[in-house]
């Protein structure tokens, strides 16, 4: 048995995803969005047989010399293939990991639902919300709304708000100031560059995402990114304007995006993962029908000392003035290059 790198996933590997996986994130389209939105180190490992590849882990290399993260993947990665050969992999892993000098393998595997697949791993718990389109009318999906979701909604058709898709990269631009405006108002972290999105359209748009605005008079005020794999219409992001919240714009924004997933013929509308911590957060992926599964966050550090100064800084950018600090600096940067 021996363990494969590829630093660029050829023809065998879409072949592989195509036989054991569903998602767009493990081919080689998603591959390459992230690899031009980031600039970064992608390595695609595959764990195999006397030339029969078992088992297959895509993912990024992001940090720098003082801390470097292999993380399998944004937003989700984890294992492809027989899963009967994982722990044979770790062990595979953990020694290439050490070779590269990697300090942090991070694994979302939506498919992992005990801590105890990986017993090596530190485990953080959230939730994915899933809401079922499969078999169900749009009648059906909508009794399923709560009806305070449901007023909102009536409120928002009655008012000069509609629904258009983004159509230029020039839209995408007046997408990420929403993206950014949320960011501030929620106080969270800005984790996604203009460049990422601004290669989904590029390279998804039309077939494999779409982007839209929930416009009024004429104003983008609310934005989302819908990127689909086979049998699911994943919500990326959005964002949104504070001072057109009071329309619910973004209640009727994913109204239509959940009657186009729908449309597609897609199973479930995936909302992605939440925090535990953030009950708002939880509360507005409840009221579309959702329900919650179990999304398993694994991480597993090597060496002592740099993880141990790479979480005192994480928890520092985590709070209100990192996160105001990390904003002005990308800011900064965005003025630069204009």
């Amino acid at each position: 048995m021996n363990l494969i790198v590829l630093e660029e996933p050829n023809d065998k590997w879409d072949e592989f995803v195509c036989l054991h996986s569903n998602l767009i994130f493990h081919t080689s389209l998603w591959w390459k969005v992230l690899k031009e939105s980031y600039g970064c180190g992608m390595q695609y490992l595959v764990f195999e047989d006397g030339g029969k590849w078992l088992s297959a882990l895509p993912g990024m290399m992001v940090g720098n010399r003082f801390f470097k993260v292999f993380y399998s993947l944004i937003p989700y990665g984890g294992f492809i293939g027989d899963r009967e050969h994982i722990p044979e992999f770790l062990s595979f892993l953990n020694s290439w990991a050490r070779k590269e000098k990697i300090q942090r393998i991070q694994i979302v595997d939506v498919d992992i639902k005990k801590k105890q697949d990986l017993p090596d791993f530190n485990c953080v718990e959230s939730y994915r919300h899933l809401l079922e389109l499969r078999d169900k009318t749009t009648d059906q999906i909508w009794k399923n709304y709560k009806d305070s979701l449901k007023r909102n909604i009536k409120t928002a058709l009655k008012s000069d708000l509609y629904f258009e898709k983004i159509k230029s990269r020039e839209e995408v631009d007046l997408f990420y100031r929403l993206y950014l405006d949320s960011m501030r108002r929620n106080k969270a972290l800005v984790k996604y560059p203009i460049q990422l999105f601004l290669k989904i359209y590029d390279l998804l748009v039309p077939k494999f995402s779409d982007m839209f605005f929930m416009k009024y008079r004429n104003q983008p005020v609310a934005g989302m990114v819908v990127i689909y794999s086979d049998a699911a219409a994943h919500y990326f992001h959005g964002g949104s304007a504070t001072e057109y919240l009071h329309l619910r714009p973004n209640d009727l924004l994913f109204h239509h995006a959940i009657q186009i997933a729908k449309e597609k013929g897609k199973s479930y509308f995936d909302f992605f993962g939440s925090d535990k911590k953030l009950l708002s957060l939880i509360q507005f992926k409840d009221k579309w029908g959702t329900k919650r599964e179990e999304l398993l966050n694994f991480h597993k550090d090597i060496g002592v000392v740099r993880p141990l100064l790479f979480k005192i800084v994480l928890r520092l950018a985590q709070t209100s003035v990192g996160s105001a600090v990390h904003r002005g600096l990308k800011s900064l940067h965005k003025g630069s290059r204009a």
